[in-house]
Formats: structure tokens, sequence, C-alpha cells
């Protein structure tokens, strides 16, 4: 089956106590990065300027993935801040236009603002990052598996419970305070590893990419394939590849 993630790949400027670094980022980047590791040869399509198109091609044909990056006259820019809880994020800039068209068996949709705004979109089955619709106040897309964070929206169990009952598997990353999967009306808790780190860019990313492979894709329970993603989060903290992490992940029901 043919897994398509459709997002903008980014310029990123990153702050943390220890200093200040520059980097290309972007959820198709990440999401490749996990799932090249795990053997998948997908297909990336975005938006971005033309030197940066031509990079970051280059990178995602390393991991395995075929780039379908459009040329724009901007790129999408950056500064997230970890010195706060939750990180701060300011857009730069952006492309004037967006991904026209994402077609496959699985698709995953992460924007990172609003470049799937006016998307057609045409597949078997579709996970979605919030991320991106959440930053740009966009109306939240139909999916089969959703995937938001912390970062993006501070929620209790209760207003979780009710915000997810517009879609059927949802998933709801804490960081180190572990994740929350929400399906058929019940909601259990898992735990994640303790792994320091001052920039987790790309967790998020690498999370949901490996979530698609265990749950859409290889067909595994939506909480066991929590737990893998947890694992392989874990792994890509603490040693800067995407690789499995093991732990003793809990999954703990939750009364509601």
């Amino acid at each position: 089956m043919e897994i398509v993630v459709a997002g903008n790949p980014t310029v990123d400027i990153i702050r943390t106590a220890s200093g200040t670094s520059k980097r290309y980022g972007g959820s198709i980047l990440y999401i490749s990065l996990a799932l090249g590791a795990l053997g998948v040869r997908a297909k990336a399509v975005g938006v971005a300027s033309g030197e940066v198109a031509t990079e970051v091609g280059q990178i995602l044909r390393s991991m395995g993935t075929t780039p379908q990056l459009e040329e724009a006259e901007a790129t999408t820019t950056f500064e997230l801040d970890y010195r706060t809880k939750p990180r701060t994020v300011k857009l730069v800039k952006k492309p004037e236009r967006g991904i026209r068209k994402v077609e496959g068996d699985i698709v995953i949709l992460s924007p990172v603002y609003d470049e799937l705004r006016d998307a057609e979109v045409k597949a078997r089955k579709v996970a979605a990052d919030l991320q991106g619709y959440l930053r740009a106040r966009l109306p939240l897309p139909a999916a089969d598996l959703v995937h938001f964070s912390y970062d993006d929206i501070q929620l209790t169990v209760g207003e979780l419970v009710e915000f997810a009952k517009r879609w059927p598997a949802v998933v709801y990353t804490l960081g180190e305070d572990g994740v929350y999967v929400l399906q058929q009306g019940r909601v259990h808790h898992i735990n994640s590893a303790k792994v320091q780190t001052e920039d987790v860019t790309g967790s998020g990313d690498v999370f949901l990419a490996v979530l698609v492979y265990f749950h859409l894709l290889k067909g595994l329970g939506l909480t066991s394939s929590a737990c893998e993603a947890s694992k392989y989060v874990a792994g890509f903290l603490a040693r800067r590849v995407v690789t499995r992490y093991d732990f003793d992940c809990v999954i703990r029901a939750v009364p509601v």
C-alpha cells in the first residue's frame, strides 16, 4: 500500500536554553525519516522555494521517500522557542499558495500551517495531524486517525473526550506526561519514557508515522500501536535517530 505524506518542508529557527540553531524541518522530513527507518518507501507532497525544494528533495530521496515538491516564492519558516512550556511558535513567512492535491492508499495530512486549506484528498485511509489546522485556525479535517499534542491545544480529559467525538480514533500526546488514546468511547493513558532533552522538534511527526505504520498499515491495535510509537520517539530523542528504545509501556484505562 502506498503511503503519501502531505505538508510543507520548513526552515526552523530553534531556541533553547543552550542557544539558537537553524535547520530544515517540517512534517514531511521527520515522517519520512521514521517511515524510512521502518522500511517503508513513501511519497512526500509539499511546496517550498526552488533552492529548498531541491535540497529537501535530495534529503527525502536519501530516506527512501519520493519527493513531489512544487516550487514557490518562499519556504515556510518558523521560530520555535523551547524556553517556555508549551513551546512558543512564531510563523516568520510562508508560501502564498498551498498543496493542490493529495492521493494515495494511506494519506497522512500533516500541514505545518495552512498549506492544505484547499487540497483535494483521495485516499482509502486518512491520518491527520491537527497542528497546522489549529495554528491557522482552519476547519478540522475528516480522518480515520487523528493526532495532536499538548503544544497544539491544552485540554482536560473531559474537554478531550468532547473534542475527540468527531473522529473514530484519536491520540493526544503530552510529551513526558504520556499519551491519551481515545477509541469507541474508551480512553486509555500510556506513559512515556523519561528522556532528558531540550529540543523535541519532530517527535510528534515521528510518533504519528510509527502510529500509522503499526495501526493502519500493519493492523495492530491502537493502544499497542501508540506504545510502539512512544518507544520509537524515545529512541529518536535519546539517540537522534529513529530507533526503538524499549521501556515498560503501561496502558491504563481512564474513567470518563
